[in-house]
């Protein structure tokens, strides 16, 4: 076996490329893989990257000076400069001075009458309404948004179950209705 370079005979192998040296052309590695030039990046390699740090930054700085308005932010967006040199507002409680009110006058004093006592009015009990499922909804979750006062979720969704013939629990499709109890 003979060195990649000269004629000598090798007597080592480069562990990271597997080419055979002789002690002239190379130590622990290859004289090829040694050699400074071969360590740099291509230049197509080199250039990409450069110009994917301009475009980074760009995009940084445009989001520093402009960031994006959200829906759920109020009122104009502020760049980081507005927020650092905006003074934090402190709530002052208003004191509204009490001023007599020199307009009251005494009234004389009504006899009391006698007024029929209302009647109270019947309670209207819950309707049977129709609920389609949307996606995520469980069976236990639908309970527990349509469950009447004093009613646990659990017993409430055993109810549904049973008016709607459901014999899994988890079963429910998406765009399926209901008929959830009036009681």
């Amino acid at each position: 076996m003979r060195c990649f370079q000269c004629d000598d005979d090798a007597t080592q192998e480069c562990p990271r490329c597997g080419a055979l040296y002789c002690d002239d052309h190379g130590d622990a590695l290859c004289q090829r893989c040694t050699d400074p030039a071969l360590a740099l990046p291509s230049y197509r390699v080199y250039r990409g990257s450069l110009a994917a740090l301009l475009v980074g930054s760009v995009v940084a700085l445009w989001l520093l000076v402009l960031p994006p308005a959200s829906a759920d932010r109020d009122g104009p967006s502020q760049t980081i400069a507005g927020l650092v040199n905006t003074p934090t507002p402190t709530a002052t409680p208003e004191v509204t001075p009490e001023v007599p009110d020199s307009t009251v006058t005494a009234t004389p004093s009504a006899t009391p009458t006698s007024t029929p006592e209302p009647t109270p009015e019947p309670t209207q009990e819950p309707q049977e309404q129709t609920y389609v499922v949307q996606g995520g909804d469980t069976l236990l979750g639908i309970a527990e948004r349509f469950a009447p006062a004093g009613v646990a979720p659990g017993d409430f969704a055993t109810r549904i179950q049973e008016v709607n013939g459901i014999s899994d629990a988890s079963s429910l499709q998406i765009g399926q209705e209901l008929i959830i109890p009036g009681e």
